[in-house]
Formats: structure tokens, sequence, C-alpha cells
């Protein structure tokens, strides 16, 4: 099992050696917390992690060392600017997963690829932030939002808690 801790770790631990992770490195060079960690049900190797600094990271178990030294993720994300408070991975579909923060959720497709040839090389501001190709969906209105889950047997459909109360929506372009 996996297990976020605070200045920056991630810990993956087997049930059969107790008292020790097989693997533990740190991924936020800042110390921020890691608040959240998702397992990808369908691509064993994949893991999500979520974080106090409003970064979202996809990393790849293969790539981990047993030491301190810095790892790259496969995919970063920036654009939030408030603590990422959970993420999970879709359970039929390998690229997809719903992000949340204080203020909104949002839905990736990580199969998208950035088409440089095609924007030139540019992608769309929004604030001080930019909008990363991968996000499709952005569902707002929602007071601190603090959990999403995918519903198990309706694909699209997305169930959120807030302190505002509880969301379910299926987002237009899914």
């Amino acid at each position: 099992f996996a297990a976020a801790e605070c200045g920056g770790y991630i810990k993956i631990y087997d049930t059969r050696c107790s008292g020790r992770p097989m693997l533990s490195n740190k991924i936020h060079e800042n110390n921020s917390d890691v608040n959240v960690i998702s397992w990808n049900p369908i691509v064993s190797n994949l893991l999500a992690t979520g974080g106090d600094d409003g970064l979202f990271s996809v990393w790849d178990l293969r790539n981990f060392q047993s030491t301190d030294a810095p790892l790259q993720p496969l995919a970063r994300f920036t654009c939030h600017k408030n603590p990422i408070t959970s993420l999970e991975w879709h359970p039929s579909d390998e690229s997809m997963i719903v992000v949340t923060d204080e203020d909104a959720t949002y839905i990736y497709d990580l199969s998208i690829e950035e088409d440089e040839e095609e924007d030139g090389g540019k992608t769309a501001e929004v604030g001080d932030g930019s909008i990363p190709p991968q996000l499709l969906f952005v569902h707002c209105g929602s007071q601190s939002t603090k959990e999403a889950h995918w519903h198990p047997q309706i694909s699209s459909l997305v169930m959120t808690t807030a302190l505002s109360g509880y969301s379910a929506f299926i987002p237009s372009n899914l």
C-alpha cells in the first residue's frame, strides 16, 4: 500500500515486510505536505499525488529508487493555486482522473498530448496560470470541495462532497 506523508514524502509498503517501507521518496522539494494519493486500478505502476502546494503529479513506480534523490514525474500540473483535497482514477479508463481543490472539481484525460505544431507552442492563459490541454472539464460552484468519486456503474458520473453540500454531475464533454 502507499502512504502520503508530511514533508513531501510518499512511501510504498509491503505488508509482508513489517516495520519499514519498501520505497520512500521525497517528491516535493519545497517540503510541502502530500495530501492525497491514488493508485491507478488498471495500470498498477501509476500513482497520482496531490499536495498542499497545489501540485498534482503522476508517477511511474518503476522509476522509484529507495533513496532520497529527486524524482521526475510522468506529468505535473501546476495550474491549481489551492491545496489538492482529493483525486481518484477512473475505474475503467486508465487515463482519466478527477481532482479537487478548495475551489472546484477538475477532470483530466492524461492520454491527451500537446501538439506544438498545431497551437504554435502556446497555452491558453487564465489569471496567472495556464490551462493544460489534458484538462477536460471544470465543475465550480461548490464551497470547500473535499472529496470526489467516480460512480462505479455510470461511467461518466462524478459525485463530490463539499461544505456547501453534495453534487452529482455528468460532464457534457465525456
